[in-house]
């Protein structure tokens, strides 16, 4: 290639296919490097991490929760042993559980991809506050610095919040023809082990966490309004407090063949594991869409309490399962809500043109 410079033109190389290769190559596989050690760490990092529902602490209580129930329910039904009943071949390594580690380890990779909305909550939060504030003389109902109770009240309300979004997405891909497609994965599921918590599509989590984060946006954005502030360390220890509790008394239970309930009137309140294994169950998945509150399934109308120990059957009942292979579990249920939508849209369309 020539250039005029001073003095006349001068040839200057034309780069080689291979270079410009290597110089586009370089990047990408060093990104790529980084994204895939911040998998493998994410994944080795599971059992020390007090937020995962695998840390080992809540392993042990997994299983110290269990001895019990074995103790007061099963006991007397098996010949096994503990650690027989506990793990059984049949259930951890029961095809259905084989592809929730599957499908559990391909959602891990892929949830650096799938923060969606990511400054959602903060951006709805400011933007409510500064609205409010400045609705109201560009002050703030109350002033002062926060004292004990305005943080416990911020926790409380904030929880409750998050976990009224579980509810309300849950209930809503339930009743839903066109949304329910990107749950029933979730529901085909044979066996259950802890990690089916994880047999959950990426759309599912999407939607999920963005009502999650419009939500608790709001409310923390109102919060700040009534008691100007912003959240501190406090908070967010009292916030994981408050999850940590959840996970230490048997969240892992929720999806497993041990049965424990809490009973009357406790399960009012909160959601024992074996109203979660009750709304597994295909003739009563209508039930406990709660995660951790009980509270809004008994204000609702979807409340169920076992009164005592009860044999519950899992999966889609007479539907069979759609979703026996990995492919199977992220095409069909895209598959099926595209067909879902277009019919529902064609529907409405038609209706109008008559």
């Amino acid at each position: 290639m020539l250039s005029k410079e001073r003095g006349g033109y001068h040839a200057h190389a034309i780069p080689s296919h291979e270079s410009i290769v290597e110089g586009i190559q370089s990047p990408v596989i060093e990104e790529a490097s980084v994204y895939v050690a911040d998998v493998f760490w994410t994944l080795l990092s599971v059992p020390i991490t007090v937020s995962e529902k695998f840390y080992v602490l809540y392993i042990a209580t997994f299983i110290g929760l269990s001895y019990l129930s074995f103790r007061q329910y099963y006991r007397h039904r098996t010949r096994r042993n503990f650690w027989q009943f506990l793990f059984p071949r049949s259930i951890y390594l029961h095809p259905s559980a084989k592809l929730d580690y599957s499908i559990f380890l391909i959602n891990v990779a892929l949830s650096p991809l799938l923060l969606v909305g990511a400054g959602l909550q903060a951006w709805v939060s400011a933007l409510l506050a500064d609205g409010l504030i400045s609705l109201h003389d560009n002050q703030p109902i109350f002033t002062g610095d926060w004292g004990v109770w305005t943080y416990a009240g911020f926790i409380l309300g904030y929880t409750l919040v998050a976990d009224l979004s579980v509810y309300l997405i849950h209930r809503f891909h339930h009743a839903s023809t066109v949304f329910w497609p990107l749950h029933a994965l979730h529901h085909s599921a044979e066996v259950m082990t802890p990690v089916t918590l994880f047999r959950k599509h990426p759309i599912w989590n999407v939607t999920s966490n963005l009502l999650n984060l419009a939500m608790t946006g709001i409310f923390q954005g109102v919060f700040v309004f009534v008691f100007f502030g912003n959240p501190g360390v406090e908070i967010l220890f009292g916030l994981n407090t408050i999850y940590v509790l959840y996970n230490f008394f048997g969240a892992n239970l929720r999806h497993s063949h041990v049965w424990l309930s809490w009973g009357k009137p406790l399960s009012y309140l909160f959601i024992s594991p074996a109203m979660h294994q009750i709304h597994h169950d295909p003739d009563r998945m209508n039930r406990n869409y709660g995660e951790v509150f009980a509270i809004w399934d008994w204000m609702l109308g979807t409340l169920y309490i076992p009164d005592r120990y009860e044999q519950f059957k899992i999966g889609l009942g007479e539907q069979g399962n759609p979703h026996d292979t990995l492919w199977k579990a992220y095409l069909v249920p895209v598959i099926d809500f595209a067909k879902a939508l277009g019919t529902k849209y064609g529907d409405s369309t038609a209706k109008r043109k008559t």
